[in-house]
């Protein structure tokens, strides 16, 4: 199982529809039991029924800002109740950098959960606007821009003070100060339409390729066909 679970872990390097999954069998790898396997099996056969991915890097313009999305699934692992975050980096159409991680603090809230994942999300772009910034992209603001399909997120981020959230450890809060000082931007946008969504939950083979399109990611299946052709 170990073996299988690190071979995932390899292959969901630039896979983001396995990220989630191969992320809740890693758990698993200290102790696996009867249930992780059956976890192991339903990977296998989605890899049966999808080929590979296509990722399309098409001609642009150097952008001037870049853009992470960023989603969360509150209390879904049901051995501990941690939360997950999700999040895709992209730079004008082209998809960069995708994740999916258990979040460290139990979350009481979904909003919460949320405001965590934009932690994480805004912290990692950062990191890798530096990045950028030394492989020669000049013109790429350093003002981040992030959308979220949180609307209590969205609020509590755009505002000073705990509110109603007081439990939030103080040092949680700078991201309310970068709102503040306009160097993060946040936006609104709809959960069907947040690529992030992909890498929180499990989701139908329609709604994978439709979180992957606004990636501008494909999915060939086994017949070599585009999936939904």
């Amino acid at each position: 199982f170990r073996a299988l679970a690190a071979r995932l872990n390899y292959l969901s390097q630039d896979c983001p529809d396995l990220q989630f999954p191969i992320k809740q069998c890693s758990r698993d790898m200290a102790n696996p039991l009867r249930g992780s396997w059956k976890k192991m099996k339903k990977i296998a056969r989605y890899l049966l029924a999808r080929e590979r991915i296509v990722w399309d890097f098409k001609w642009q313009e150097e952008p001037e800002f870049s853009y992470v999305a960023a989603d969360s699934d509150w209390g879904g692992t049901i051995k501990d109740r941690k939360s997950t975050s999700g999040g895709v980096w992209m730079l004008g159409s082209h998809s960069i950098k995708t994740w999916s991680a258990s979040q460290g603090a139990t979350a009481l809230s979904s909003a919460e959960a949320e405001f965590y994942a934009m932690i994480e999300a805004v912290l990692r772009a950062k990191g890798l606007l530096s990045l950028a910034s030394e492989l020669g992209f000049s013109a790429l603001s350093n003002v981040v821009k992030i959308g979220t399909d949180s609307s209590a997120a969205k609020s509590f981020v755009s505002r000073r003070g705990l509110g109603k959230m007081r439990h939030l450890e103080i040092r949680d809060l700078w991201l309310q100060q970068e709102v503040l000082n306009k160097k993060v931007v946040v936006s609104k946008v709809a959960g069907e339409e947040n690529p992030a969504d992909l890498m929180t939950k499990i989701l139908g083979m329609a709604d994978t390729s439709s979180r992957l399109a606004h990636m501008n990611i494909r999915i060939i299946n086994g017949g070599g066909k585009l999936v939904g052709s």
